[in-house]
């Protein structure tokens, strides 16, 4: 395999966890199904989910939040042929509404999460997909979040 050849390879799989990202924070869900292979192994935890529980996570996460926003971060990628691991770091920020005096004075907050994805990757019909995505949370912490002057 060229150089050309191994550094597409490592853009495609490193723009896959950016799509990832993306297509949470917006709901994509046709976007998102694309990402994954039939047979994902997605890793929270304890909790290993399949491919109809993962297509169900945008959903969760923007019924629970407001918003949330994924910046990805360092990553590191190791090609091998048509299979490669990596290792993702990831801030997320999800923000939700709270209240203050028996629900009269709303703000909002920001659940944030420091990040470190363990994924495996195969090109399938061409395509680099997650095969396995382990999501490990390092740190948690929550902001107020100061709304802008308008």
């Amino acid at each position: 395999m060229t150089d050309l050849a191994l550094l597409l390879d490592e853009l495609a799989i490193k723009n896959l966890s950016h799509r990832y990202a993306i297509a949470l924070d917006r709901d994509d869900r046709e976007e998102w199904a694309s990402l994954f292979s039939d047979d994902i192994a997605f890793e929270s935890g304890s909790t290993v989910r399949g491919l109809e529980d993962v297509l169900r996570i945008p959903r969760e996460q923007l019924a629970r939040y407001q918003k949330t926003l994924h910046s990805v971060t360092t990553q590191k990628i190791s090609l091998a042929g048509d299979t490669a691991t990596g290792e993702v770091y990831c801030v997320a920020h999800h923000i939700y509404e709270d209240f203050h005096q028996n629900r009269r004075l709303p703000f909002d907050l920001s659940h944030n999460f420091l990040i470190r994805y363990e994924d495996d990757y195969s090109r399938i019909d061409g395509r680099w997909v997650f095969t396995r995505r382990r999501v490990v949370t390092e740190a948690r912490f929550v902001n107020q979040i100061i709304p802008a002057e308008g």
